[in-house]
């Protein structure tokens, strides 16, 4: 079980930045929401795993990587967008799915773990 809050959020993260992949299968085009084929579903699925085992292991450069590979994915796709090559075949929301779930997980890679034992007093109750 995983206790510290910031792994959770980031284990949280990669489970659903995973979960998106199930919208590669969906055929129906009112349920497009994202746009994830072959290489952009590839890369989706290897740093979501990344996020999810640096979340588990409790390593937060774990995690900071798997950002920071969302964050290099996110804008080789803004790069890409209207041009001949597509590597990743991806549209204007693979570019977000990336640059959000990469700016989260690299925040949460990033930040100070919070002192543990330390007494933070809740500003409404006098103690």
């Amino acid at each position: 079980m995983i206790t510290d809050p910031l792994n959770r959020a980031a284990f949280v993260l990669g489970v659903g930045a995973a979960a998106t992949s199930v919208f590669a299968f969906i055929d129906p085009i009112q349920y497009r929401l994202v746009r994830l084929h072959g290489p952009g579903l590839a890369t989706l699925l290897a740093l979501a795993v990344l996020a999810i085992a640096g979340a588990l292991l409790n390593r937060r450069g774990l995690v900071a990587v798997a950002g920071a590979g969302f964050l290099a994915a996110a804008g080789l796709q803004l790069v890409q967008l209207g041009g001949a090559t597509n590597w990743l075949r991806g549209d204007g929301s693979t570019f977000s799915l990336f640059l959000g779930v990469g700016v989260g997980l690299l925040v949460l890679g990033l930040v100070r773990a919070p002192a543990t034992g330390r007494h933070t007093p809740d500003p409404i109750r006098r103690d």
